[in-house]
C-alpha cells in the first residue's frame, strides 16, 4: 500500500474574498512571470509562507488536509511514494 500526499496550491485574487485551488501549471506560470526564478518562491511556500504577486496571493495546501491558519508540516514523505512496512 502506498502512502503519500500530493501538494495543492491555492490563490486569493484581489477581487475575491475566498481561497480557490489552482493547478501547479497556473502557479508556476504566475511565479515565473513575477519572479523569473520559481525555486525560492516554492521554498517559501513549503516553509508555510504565502507568496504575493501583482495578481494575487498564493499558498501551499495539502490534499485531503483541513484548511488551517498554521503552516503546513511537510516531510520528504509528502513528495515520495513510500511502501508501508509490513513489520510495523
Amino acid at each position: 500500500m502506498l502512502s503519500f500526499s500530493m501538494p495543492l496550491y491555492e490563490a486569493k485574487f484581489e477581487e475575491e474574498d475566498e481561497w480557490q485551488e489552482i493547478s501547479e501549471l497556473e502557479l508556476m506560470d504566475e511565479l515565473y512571470r513575477s519572479y523569473k526564478k520559481v525555486t525560492p518562491a516554492i521554498r517559501e511556500m513549503i516553509q508555510g509562507n504565502e507568496i504575493k504577486t501583482p495578481h494575487g496571493v498564493y499558498r501551499l495546501k495539502l490534499k485531503g488536509g483541513e484548511k488551517s491558519d498554521s503552516p503546513p508540516k511537510l516531510s520528504p514523505s509528502n513528495y515520495h511514494h513510500q511502501a508501508s512496512d509490513p513489520a510495523a
